[in-house]
């Protein structure tokens, strides 16, 4: 989610719940609580819970994209959505174990399931014995592992498939994290590996203001009008 779609975000809860809080900070905060997550699964979230009660938090908000991603996800071919053969054979494991979790993924996310060439990807790097060969295995990771694993952590330098690290005192091992850094998780959406400097949040802060301004203007000039 963008800065600009965060104060959109912020808006519509805003008029789910007019008695909530809102000022010119609400979206910067918001963004970096739900900066990961897409805006359409942010908004149906905050429509969900405001159904149930009169306020809507960005951890409620949270919570109900990890349910409705787990209730899709129950449902491997997706709900609502033909059955799909996972394109791979099923005596070869390997492929059509990656294929299993591709197709999971894609139905967590709501995406149209279509025919992935998972099976042609592996077998060009599976030997005869059923083993990777080594310096292909970053390659075959990447197809099975969509998502911040499937990208070298920026933070920690964890290799593709393994979980974030983080360092412990007194000269111990370092301790693998439930979470990926969040940095990993930008870059793997696509977004910068680094926060925005102060000077750019500071903008970024005027023009949410200025754009509340807006629609506060245009509210008072509808309100007029009728």
């Amino acid at each position: 989610m963008t800065p600009d779609e965060t104060v959109v975000l912020a808006r519509y809860v805003r008029a789910l719940c007019p008695q909530q809080k809102f000022d010119e900070y609400t979206p910067d905060a918001w963004h970096d609580v739900l900066g990961d997550y897409p805006l359409a699964a942010a908004r149906g979230a905050a429509a969900a819970v405001a159904r149930r009660q009169p306020f809507v938090s960005p951890a409620e908000i949270i919570e109900e994209i990890r349910q409705s991603r787990s209730e899709r996800a129950a449902d491997i071919h997706g709900p609502g959505l033909p059955a799909e053969v996972p394109d791979a054979d099923p005596d070869d494991v390997r492929a059509y174990l990656a294929a299993l979790r591709s197709q999971r993924t894609r139905a967590a996310d709501g995406m149209e399931l279509k025919r992935r060439p998972v099976a042609e990807l592996i077998a060009g790097v599976v030997d005869s014995f059923g083993e990777i060969p080594k310096g292909e295995a970053e390659a075959v990771a990447e197809v099975r592992r969509p998502g911040p694993l499937g990208i070298v952590c920026p933070v920690c330098q964890s290799a593709i498939g393994r979980p974030c690290k983080a360092e412990v005192p007194g000269n111990r091992p370092p301790r693998e994290l439930r979470t990926p850094h969040a940095a990993r998780s930008r870059v793997a959406s696509g977004g910068p590996a680094q926060l925005e400097s102060p000077v750019a949040i500071e903008q970024r802060r005027a023009a949410s203001l200025a754009h509340l301004a807006r629609l506060a203007e245009n509210e008072a000039a509808e309100r007029d009008a009728s």
